[in-house]
């Protein structure tokens, strides 16, 4: 996204080059939601602008996704939100260059400002380099060993994520979830959350799931190993604890559980897990992150809990804003590339900052009360996050008031 921002207009003169430590492209991943705040970001990112006006992507994205009534923004599997941007990313090839299956190792910055970059697994050569853009999600290497920031703050959470095909055998249990909701939660007990996310409206069969974990809710002895630990195990050890005995419709619900991990596109989706971690943008001291022509975008800079599925809109933002500031830099002989880095750091900071805190709590408190117990937005508040990228960098009311009373019990 950021790519396509940067090279929205005619100048010739801008050269991106995307590199991607993942050395292939797989369907994997769960969903995406793209918000309000998002879509009027990918306008922007498209070259439109205007009040009424859709880009081509837009429309290719609404196309595929599932309306969620209550936002208006639109749930898609994970992947068709990349491709349909590759896909535009691919038109380009004059200006953007892809490299998969490379990371980047050392960077050291010459006397003009302008950066050398080393890198693993690959013998790329890149010049001098003009501006780093660190996009590289929550666990960013640009953020962790070229910026020294600190890691992101574990949530204690964990999190699996896959899809599955409900038309797979003749599973009559698993075809009934081709009539579920676009969303389903299923709780166990008070440490488990399963949900599964119907995207068969549009793509036949398809059902992605997203299971979560918080390790200091589980059974005693339960303990969760990245990289071998599954949902399954998980589930299993939580039936044949006291507080899963019993319940005709957990049993179930276990059972379902049972048939759709069973049977998910990818069986390593199931070992695939990672702790979500938070990235905390309440020290001052910190900040944003960036410095020199080094900045961080998306879950590199702020990675948030995914309580209302505004990660990617955020991230979004950052790359449409980002250019206009880029933009500023190049057209002012005193306005140099850092001075438009700090600028753009600066306004983001309080929003993001805002909507994270309001996320984790959401996500906290769905734990306990389950997330229909979980209060709807400040009417306006949510029209500030709605507004995206032309908002004021402060909400109208803190994310905080709404929350207040249940907090309070």
């Amino acid at each position: 996204a950021a790519a396509l921002s940067l090279t929205s207009n005619d100048d010739d003169e801008v050269h991106i080059t995307i590199v991607e430590r993942r050395s292939d492209l797989e369907s994997r991943g769960a969903t995406f939601g793209l918000q309000i705040n998002g879509q009027k970001a990918l306008n922007e990112i498209a070259g439109v602008v205007g009040d009424g006006q859709s880009s081509a992507m837009l429309e290719k994205l609404k196309s595929a996704g599932l309306l969620i009534p209550s936002s208006k923004g639109y749930m898609l599997p994970w992947w068709s939100v990349r491709d349909v941007l590759l896909e535009e990313v691919k038109t380009r090839e004059d200006k953007i260059k892809i490299h998969l299956g490379v990371s980047i190792d050392t960077v050291s910055e010459k006397d003009d400002g302008s950066y050398v970059a080393t890198f693993k697994d690959d013998n790329l050569q890149i010049g001098a380099i003009d501006l780093i853009i660190g996009a590289d999600g929550v666990h960013s290497h640009v953020r962790r060993e070229i910026l020294s920031l600190p890691k992101p703050t574990p949530s204690g959470a964990y999190v699996w994520r896959g899809s599955v095909d409900t038309n797979a055998g003749s599973n009559d249990k698993l075809k009934q979830m081709q009539e579920y909701p676009m969303g389903k939660i299923i709780k166990f007990g008070e440490g488990m959350i399963v949900a599964y996310f119907n995207f068969h409206p549009k793509v036949v069969g398809q059902t992605a799931w997203v299971f979560t974990a918080r390790a200091n809710m589980l059974p005693d002895n339960v303990t969760i190993d990245c990289g071998t630990t599954t949902p399954i195990d998980l589930i299993k050890a939580y039936m044949d604890s006291a507080d899963g005995n019993g319940d005709e419709e957990l049993k179930e619900n276990c059972e379902l559980a049972m048939l759709v991990f069973g049977n998910t596109h990818q069986p390593s989706d199931l070992t695939w897990s990672s702790e979500m971690g938070v990235v905390d943008l309440n020290q001052e001291d910190i900040g944003w992150g960036g410095k020199g022509r080094i900045t961080l975008i998306g879950d590199a800079a702020h990675a948030v809990r995914p309580a209302s599925g505004l990660g990617g809109s955020l991230a979004f933002e950052d790359a449409a804003l980002l250019a206009r500031y880029i933009a500023r830099s190049n057209t002012s002989s005193a306005t140099s590339i850092e001075e438009q880095l700090r600028a753009f750091e600066k306004i983001r900071l309080p929003r993001c900052k805002s909507i994270s805190n309001d996320q984790t709590i959401r996500a906290e408190l769905s734990y306990k009360v389950g997330f229909g117990g979980v209060p709807s937005w400040d009417p306006a508040y949510k029209e500030w996050v709605q507004e995206g990228i032309d908002s004021t960098p402060e909400p109208p009311v803190s994310e905080m008031d709404v929350l207040a009373d249940l907090l309070s019990d």
